[in-house]
């Protein structure tokens, strides 16, 4: 494809997608993320969050941004009406993003971990062969070596 028939094209795509964006206040992006139900799921939902009830309106002002349509399932290919709902930025985070952010990786490389520490490694060189933070090596080494009889 020559460029002048790419970059008629490109143009093409940006203003389609300015012009659905003026027109719902959201992108195609989050329309086709939801299986191109957004606008079912959000009338569905009385253009609220379920959790919290902030309506669409109160969204946007607080965030500046349109309110999420949520995969309670997190399988962004399951567009079943039954899995989306609408949640709010905050809930949505408290849903999805808190849980994975508590979840401890550390300990899954425990054993590889004290080997290295046993072997004379320095924290700093565990946690940049890990991709761990020095704090968090240096934390749970201290409370393994408190658990050895």
């Amino acid at each position: 494809m020559n460029t002048a028939i790419r970059e008629r094209k490109n143009e093409w795509q940006r203003n389609n997608r300015a012009a659905f964006q003026l027109k719902h206040g959201y992108s195609t992006t989050a329309n086709y993320g939801a299986g191109g139900l957004r606008e079912q799921i959000l009338n569905r939902d009385s253009r609220k969050c379920i959790q919290c009830g902030m309506t669409e309106d109160e969204h946007i002002s607080r965030w500046g941004r349109p309110i999420t349509i949520d995969h309670k399932d997190r399988d962004r290919r399951n567009n079943a009406r039954e899995n989306l709902q609408t949640l709010c930025l905050s809930c949505h985070g408290r849903k999805d993003q808190i849980p994975a952010l508590r979840r401890q990786r550390v300990p899954q490389h425990k054993n590889a971990i004290l080997t290295k520490r046993a072997a004379g490694e320095t924290f700093q060189r565990i946690a940049d062969d890990t991709g761990f933070s020095i704090g968090a090596i240096w934390k749970w080494v201290q409370q393994w070596e408190k658990e050895k009889p």
